[in-house]
């Protein structure tokens, strides 16, 4: 049986990104993305909700404009660009994603990712990626 993508699971997803559809120029392998799956103060980002109900094995591809990306990562959108190594998004961000493993976390993965969330990642807020509530 497979698991699904619920509250408080924690998500491994196999992540290609490009600037052009189909084209996975900023990343020619895949990249790593684990996170734990709805602890957001302000409940799930739409990045999440696009992951709903999926299971291992299934495929996800999203299209983001730059101008749609801190509202639609939300608080994901300073890992992502980290991952993806981007200083600035282009003008369409295309990903084509993998879910790898969907598991239980553990208590403590937990407290630690909601510490993470509330730190807004060490910007105090004020970085404009997307983690204050402005």
């Amino acid at each position: 049986m497979t698991t699904m993508i619920q509250q408080l699971k924690k998500v491994k997803l196999a992540v290609l990104a490009g600037s052009e559809p189909g084209k996975h120029s900023l990343t020619p392998s895949p990249v790593v993305f684990e996170f734990i799956y709805g602890i957001g103060a302000e409940g799930l980002e739409p990045f999440e909700v696009a992951l709903s109900d999926k299971c291992g094995g299934e495929n996800v591809a999203l299209t983001v404009t730059a101008d749609e990306a801190p509202q639609f990562f939300g608080r994901f959108l300073r890992p992502i660009r980290q991952l993806l190594g981007l200083h600035l998004f282009p003008p369409t961000l295309f990903l084509h994603m993998t879910v790898t493993a969907v598991t239980d976390a553990d208590n403590r993965e937990v407290v630690r990712a909601l510490a993470g969330s509330t730190g807004h990642g060490g910007c105090g807020g004020s970085c404009n990626c997307g983690c204050s509530s402005e």
